[in-house]
């Protein structure tokens, strides 16, 4: 539907979607073979297998959503909303739009995982914290020495794009839970009781954080289904 407006992917971005998305199939092959068994535990492979699907969908709109944040960046020249005529204007809002999708969503896959994990290796992470993050399933599985591979592998890629990724939990948090993400940077400066503009963010800056992020989700998705795959195969 979109791809008139946003023409083709970045062949990387393209190319991370794609591993992430063979890796979440190869397990849901596995998950096949043992819902096909009609074992005890059926009902909780159909579980996981929902889990996977709805992981796919989620990744597409991420994709979808980064390329649209890039797409609508380019017309944008002015440093503030009031030298913009109509139609720059309009791209910043659309750019703000999928910008603003793009980092909630990065965090609702995370989180998505989180649970995940703690329900396939039964970490009881819910007895920690009643609402958990995907960063406090990884505390839980250290904690426990449950999975130590994997889970020092998913420390590695946190540990990797920490950086970018501290600036959009940062976005996303005033986004769902103070403000708007458009004002961080009004509030940042010392004359804003007497700014007369509405300057915006770096677009560049903000462009490399969300390609950042978008290839931590695919990775860190592309590494842990692996490591599913490898596991469920081997019983």
């Amino acid at each position: 539907m979109l791809s008139p407006i946003l023409g083709k992917p970045r062949m990387e971005e393209t190319q991370l979607l794609e591993d992430a998305v063979r890796a979440i199939g190869v397990f849901r092959s596995d998950l096949k073979k043992l819902i096909d068994q009609q074992t005890r535990d059926c009902g909780r492979y159909t579980r996981f297998d929902l889990w996977c699907r709805g992981f796919v969908s989620a990744l597409s709109e991420l994709e979808w959503s980064v390329r649209g944040a890039a797409t609508f960046s380019e017309p944008i020249r002015h440093k503030y909303e009031e030298a913009m005529d109509a139609e720059e204007a309009s791209s910043y809002h659309n750019h703000l739009y999928f910008q603003k999708n793009a980092y909630i969503r990065m965090f609702s896959i995370l989180d998505k995982l989180g649970y995940f994990l703690n329900d396939m290796y039964r970490l009881e992470t819910e007895r920690v914290k009643a609402k958990f993050s995907y960063f406090t399933v990884l505390r839980q599985m250290k904690h426990r020495k449950e999975e130590p591979d994997l889970e020092q592998q998913l420390f590695q890629l946190k540990t990797k794009f920490k950086e970018p990724m501290e600036r959009l939990r940062v976005k996303r948090n005033m986004e769902v839970h103070h403000i708007n993400a458009e004002m961080l940077d009004d509030l940042q400066r010392t004359d804003l009781c007497k700014a007369d503009r509405t300057y915006i963010e770096d677009l560049d800056a903000c462009l490399s954080d969300l390609r950042a992020g978008y290839e931590m989700v695919c990775l860190t998705l592309t590494t842990s289904f692996h490591y599913f795959h490898r596991h469920t195969s081997a019983k």
